[in-house]
């Protein structure tokens, strides 16, 4: 019986750390993260609005900005040009857990996110 309140406490504290690792992420992180969970081949108008206000937000980071760039310019996958851009926050290890995540998607974005990438994104979303 032990074992079992054991077990069941330390699934409850990941649990809680994860909630709260997401629940950190920037209001920028989850309104892209929305965009590219209803993705479909390029960034609607109202998107497009949204991620703006990003590039133009002073509290933003130089990281969301970059990816709220490339995601701006999203046809059908992201453009070259911005490709490096990505990566390197991908590889950064000062990045947020978050904006990795947003990267990594869209280095992999062909027409709309995987099946994989839309379970990486719903937790930054909320």
């Amino acid at each position: 019986m032990k074992y079992r309140v054991v077990i069941l406490s330390a699934v409850l504290s990941l649990g809680l750390a994860a909630s709260a690792a997401h629940a950190a992420e920037s209001q920028a992180v989850r309104t892209m993260a929305g965009i590219l969970l209803h993705l479909q081949h390029f960034a609607t108008d109202t998107d497009k609005q949204s991620l703006k206000q990003i590039v133009q937000d002073s509290s933003a980071t130089p990281d969301e900005h970059t990816v709220a760039e490339a995601l701006m310019d999203v046809k059908h996958t992201v453009p070259a040009a911005d490709r490096p851009k990505l990566a390197a926050i991908v590889k950064d290890d000062k990045a947020s857990a978050g904006v990795k995540t947003l990267a990594s998607v869209l280095l992999e974005l062909k027409h709309v996110p995987s099946a994989g990438d839309k379970e990486k994104l719903e937790p930054l979303a909320k």
